[in-house]
């Protein structure tokens, strides 16, 4: 008999789903639930993983990603979080899972928004949405307006901009105006400050002082942490504080932009060789000046 693996590799799926049917193996019932995903099955495989899940932990990333994105595929969007949430307070050894367990949840807004993207929604509908005190909802209405016209909508968001307490919903809703090329003057809660701003004359977001585009950014953080993991997600905090603190702008050298958010990337990830002062040093900068700048930084972060 050949292998599991051989099977699959065969496309003998439905062989491989009367193997593994009373399988407790870990490897194996990946293969069963694979197979019954490739035979349009998706029912029976989200079943199984529910049945046998405590055999899987053993390969838990694939686990949690198999298990999240067929409840997506079912439009169980609820039900996805709270099973993310019960995978989080596993223990877990290595990187790949944390990083994995942080871009699944990314994974669930997406897919809630395409599918709300996908539906034909009226306009009472969505201004319902955006006074929704659900963030995602508002998200989704937002990427809605995006093809439609703007100005029926213009009360309830120029209400988000001046009155919902979250600084990066009120940030995502300029960036709409300014996608849209707004044209009128409109008041914008900027953390603790009205200003009045005009949208469409604003200079565009996720500009990063000494690096003209996003490929050069991670060269160079790649170039000092060697560390794919390190980069990645240091542009991911970037690109987060700059929604953070739009319209203003980042107001760093690029060597301080790389030691900050590489030092707050490697925190995030919980590694245990991150030397700010040594980090400092390689770049001539005052570290006392660098980790104020950082917790400042992290706080807001930890807001957005």
């Amino acid at each position: 008999m050949d292998s599991l693996k051989t099977l699959m590799d065969k496309k003998e799926y439905e062989l491989v789903i009367k193997l593994t049917e009373n399988s407790e193996d870990s490897l194996a019932l990946f293969y069963r639930i694979t197979a019954l995903i490739a035979t349009n099955q998706s029912a029976r495989a989200l079943d199984a993983i529910k049945a046998k899940r405590k055999f899987m932990s053993e390969h838990l990333a694939l686990l949690v990603k198999m298990h999240i994105e067929l409840l997506c595929i079912f439009e169980k969007f609820d039900e996805a979080y709270d099973e993310l949430k019960i995978y989080q307070e596993l223990p877990y050894e290595n990187q790949e899972t944390e990083e994995l367990l942080k871009d699944m949840s990314k994974y669930i807004r997406q897919e809630e928004r395409k599918l709300y993207a996908r539906r034909e929604v009226g306009q009472d509908e969505i201004v319902k949405n955006l006074l929704s005190n659900d963030d995602n909802a508002i998200l989704a209405a937002l990427d809605n307006i995006r093809n439609l016209p703007l100005e029926p909508f213009i009360p309830t968001l120029a209400s988000i901009l001046k009155n919902h307490p979250r600084q990066a919903i009120r940030s995502f809703t300029l960036f709409l105006l300014l996608a849209k090329k707004y044209d009128k003057p409109i008041n914008f809660l900027h953390f603790d400050k009205l200003i009045k701003v005009v949208p469409s004359q604003l200079d565009e977001p996720f500009t990063v002082p000494g690096f003209s585009d996003t490929k050069l950014l991670s060269m160079a953080l790649q170039n000092t942490f060697h560390d794919p993991s390190v980069t990645q997600n240091a542009i991911q905090l970037i690109s987060s504080y700059l929604i953070y603190i739009y319209p203003d702008k980042l107001l760093l050298e690029p060597k301080e932009v790389i030691v900050i958010f590489g030092y707050l990337a490697k925190a995030y990830l919980g590694s245990e060789d991150n030397d700010l002062e040594a980090l400092c040093a390689n770049y001539h900068l005052d570290p006392i000046k660098i980790r104020k700048i950082a917790q400042e930084i992290k706080e807001r972060l930890n807001d957005f």
